[in-house]
């Protein structure tokens, strides 16, 4: 064999930058490296793929000729490069004719690479029965044993009847373990043709317990919510109840007699599922058998029903991470032999089975895949947006007043200002932001909210207030450094901001806004006449930041009759202490306060529920006021 020529020395050097990208004068160089063993192959294998659908007809070129040593890993190449979009239908034809006929190759790793590339998705498409019969006919006949696997696992991504057929003759205790796992992927695609739908419409048989899930530190204001949402229905009101423990963690539960997607009426949930039953797990345990029996148990049955229209569909999660392959397998090959009906489908799963583990105990919920219909003005994005559920929390802890002059002044694509506009009435929406881009994708998506009255400006957030009467609210989210403020002053920044923001302010106004560094701005807040009123300690996603509250005095005394807020329950981070609602639960929160009516403002903001009941562990601890009693402010 004459050894594969030695590439030029600037191709070598340009392998070396992950960036690189090989136009058609290096294909042929690049395709004789294959040949070699090693780093330089499988830097020009992946070079090759960069170059993506230009690369493939060179490849089908070179491996009509190719020695069985090149024609291997070509073959392979070939198959990755099926995937590269838009592909041209005639090269397409031409590469899965290629691979069809190297399933009858001298060269056994020649038809091994056929066989695990005829097995994706883009390469079976566009003539999976051609495909399927191919790869049968191929198996009955193989001989290699590492070949006969691939052309098995090959038939199960494919599916169909042949496939099943073939699979069904094929023994042997050497492939047992394959061809089970193969049987299993071949019966899933079978029924893909049925249409499966979760009925979001439909309300339980009986009351069923919900676990819902938000950010970090906004329980309580998601259990508001919930408590809110279907009063005076016939299903009864919801009585949120704050829970965390080892298996499961931190989430708010509710017992829901009304239909399902009513739960979407809560703006700051992230997601919902029904909680089974949880389960010891004992040391040593098979938690794949235990999973399973979760999910063939008569509740977890009567729920998929229940709410499934067609085929039911699920795949399999993990709360910690993780694919974890072979378990996925074990849990989903045992419920198919016990419940054939649920079909473990990850590519197209109506349901996604969460699995907690903690406390020696597993834990299963059925999250149902339900259209969200709550943020469909989102029409565009910036960079380092709100979360549509953080802008949610603002606008809810800022509180709706009939007469507020809201002000925005970093309004990015306008989620907060979009979030104020649905809450209730207002006055006059403000946005501004120095990029014209921001202000053209916040007016889309203010349109979209029906805010079509909303103003935008182009200003700095630092300079001078929109002209007019000044804002009664400031709600925003400012660059919080992590991914578009990169300059070194971003706290002085803020600073400077907070200190305009407080003149702005009309008396009796307050600000409403996330801080990257709470302790500085509180004190600069408190410096420029605010007062803090809440505090709230956030999971950003990734990173934790404090959304602030603050109040400006009116230039009147108020008067006596008014509510005020004892700061002694308040949360100030870094001053030791600690809310009666934050007592064993990660990170600080604070249920926001009623805004009550303040300098002849009306506070139109719904009532928080009268109890909200937290539980740590298995033991309820009673959170929130009792009934017809009041906190007064000192």
């Amino acid at each position: 064999m004459t050894p594969p020529a030695t590439p030029d020395p600037d191709l070598q050097h340009a392998l070396s930058d992950p960036g690189f990208t090989p136009g058609r004068r290096h294909f042929a160089a690049l395709m004789e490296m294959l040949e070699a063993a090693g780093e330089p192959a499988e830097l020009a294998e992946r070079a090759l793929r960069r170059a993506g659908a230009a690369a493939l007809p060179a490849a089908l070129e070179r491996a009509a000729g190719a020695t069985p040593a090149l024609r291997a890993p070509l073959t392979r190449l070939v198959g990755k490069l099926m995937a590269a979009a838009p592909l041209d239908p005639d090269v397409s034809q031409r590469a899965r004719d290629y691979l069809l006929a190297c399933l009858r190759d001298d060269d056994r790793r020649t038809r091994r690479m056929a066989a695990v590339a005829l097995g994706k998705p883009h390469a079976a498409d566009a003539g999976r029965s051609l495909v399927e019969q191919a790869l049968a006919d191929a198996a009955r006949g193989e001989r290699s044993p590492d070949v006969r696997r691939a052309l098995i696992d090959a038939l199960g991504k494919v599916g169909g009847s042949a496939a099943l057929d073939a699979l069904a003759e094929l023994g042997g205790d050497d492939i047992a373990g394959v061809r089970a796992r193969a049987e299993l992927l071949a019966r899933r695609t079978l029924t893909r043709g049925e249409p499966s739908e979760i009925a979001g419409d439909r309300a339980p048989e009986r009351p069923l317990r919900v676990a819902v899930r938000c950010r970090r530190g906004l329980e309580a204001i998601l259990a508001e919510e919930l408590a809110a949402l279907d009063a005076g229905s016939p299903g009864g009101a919801l009585v949120p109840e704050l829970r965390s423990d080892p298996c499961g963690g931190t989430r708010v539960e509710v017992v829901l007699s009304g239909r399902l997607d009513a739960l979407f009426g809560a703006r700051t949930m992230l997601s919902f599922a029904l909680p089974l039953p949880l389960r010891k797990l004992d040391e040593g345990a098979d938690l794949a058998a235990a999973v399973a029996e979760r999910l063939i148990s008569r509740e977890a049955r009567e729920i998929l029903r229940r709410f499934t229209q067609g085929a039911i569909r699920y795949r399999i999660d993990w709360a910690g991470g993780g694919k974890r392959r072979a378990a996925v397998f074990r849990a989903a090959a045992a419920v198919e032999a016990e419940a054939p009906e649920l079909v473990n489908d990850p590519t197209q799963s109506t349901w996604d089975m969460v699995v907690y583990e903690g406390g020696g105990r597993v834990r299963v919920e059925l999250a149902p895949r339900l259209p969200d219909p709550r943020f469909a003005y989102r029409r565009g994005d910036v960079p380092a947006a709100s979360h549509p559920t953080i802008a949610a929390a603002l606008a809810r802890i800022a509180g709706v007043r009939g007469d507020d002059v809201v002000w925005d002044p970093f309004v990015g694509s306008g989620l907060e200002l979009c979030e104020r506009a649905l809450l209730g009435p207002y006055r006059r929406l403000v946005g501004s932001d120095r990029d014209p881009r921001a202000l053209q994708i916040a007016r889309e998506n203010l349109d979209a909210a029906g805010a079509r009255d909303a103003e935008l400006l182009q200003r700095d957030a630092c300079g001078a207030p929109p002209p007019g009467e000044p804002p009664t609210l400031i709600l925003t989210n400012p660059p919080l450094g992590r991914r578009v403020e990169r300059t070194g002053d971003l706290d002085a920044m803020l600073d400077r901001f907070v200190e305009g923001a407080a003149r702005a302010l009309a008396p009796g106004g307050r600000m409403v806004w996330i801080s990257p560094f709470p302790e500085r701005t509180e004190a600069t807040a408190r410096r420029s006449g605010l007062r803090p009123e809440a505090l709230l300690r956030v999971d950003m996603g990734g990173f934790d930041a404090q959304i602030q509250s603050f109040h400006k005095e009116a230039l009147r005394p108020h008067a006596s009759h008014e509510r005020r807020v004892d700061r002694r329950d308040r949360p100030v981070p870094g001053r030791g202490g600690r809310g009666p609602q934050q007592a064993e639960l990660r990170g600080e929160q604070h249920r926001p306060h009623r805004q009550e009516q303040r300098d002849h403002h009306r506070d139109d903001d719904p009532e928080p529920p009268r109890a909200v009941r937290r539980h740590i562990g298995d033991q309820p601890d009673a959170v929130g006021r009792p009934e017809g009693r009041r906190r007064r402010r000192g």
